[in-house]
């Protein structure tokens, strides 16, 4: 007995097969340009010129526009594009500073043109050292660690930004304190008493 195709199947089907359309560039921007300022400049660290890394990641999200095949959450896809550049800029600037000596050696060549306040003073110095050692850190480790303790997203979001399972979260963020903590300790230790 031949089967008979039901209408809906078909159109359901059809649907399936259908090339799904690229992606409106402005309209993305508008909609994710503070999710994805806010990733970036969590990830990235108070050194890095966020603006330029928010604007890379509209470029490359335009330039891929076509190709994104609508599989994973339009969010999912942006927070994978700023999170790749992010630790590309991260690698060229450990290369950089790798070239030009230690990070303080070049810090201390140059000129700050604003003056900050005490406490604004102490805020910048601890800030600068949660990166220093949020950047020993393996990149999944150091992701959901900024994601969820700088950002406040619950590990079921970081899950669906990272795509993976919320246990493995879970497991990336109590591997990822255990190390912090322990390289916290270590840098205190070595730059010695700060009063």
């Amino acid at each position: 007995m031949p089967s008979e195709t039901h209408p809906k199947m078909f159109a359901e089907v059809v649907s399936l097969a259908a090339p799904a359309l690229p992606l409106d560039t402005a309209a993305l921007f508008r909609t994710h340009a503070g999710e994805v300022s806010r990733w970036v400049r969590a990830l990235a660290g108070p050194h890095a010129d966020c603006d330029d890394l928010v604007q890379e990641v509209f470029i490359v999200a335009h330039r891929q526009r076509s190709a994104f095949r609508h599989e994973s959450a339009v969010s999912s896809w942006l927070f994978g594009i700023a999170a790749h550049l992010v630790r590309r800029h991260r690698r060229v600037q450990k290369f950089r500073s790798w070239l030009k000596g230690s990070a303080n050696d070049v810090a201390g060549q140059l000129s700050s043109t604003a003056v900050l306040a005490p406490d604004a003073l102490e805020k910048a110095q601890a800030r600068a050292q949660v990166y220093r050692v949020l950047d020993t850190l393996k990149d999944n480790y150091r992701t959901a660690l900024i994601l969820f303790e700088l950002e406040g997203r619950s590990a079921a979001e970081i899950g669906a930004l990272c795509g993976v399972t919320p246990s493995v979260v879970w497991v990336w963020l109590s591997r990822a304190r255990a190390e912090f903590s322990k390289r916290l300790k270590q840098l205190e230790a070595s730059e010695g008493p700060t009063r």
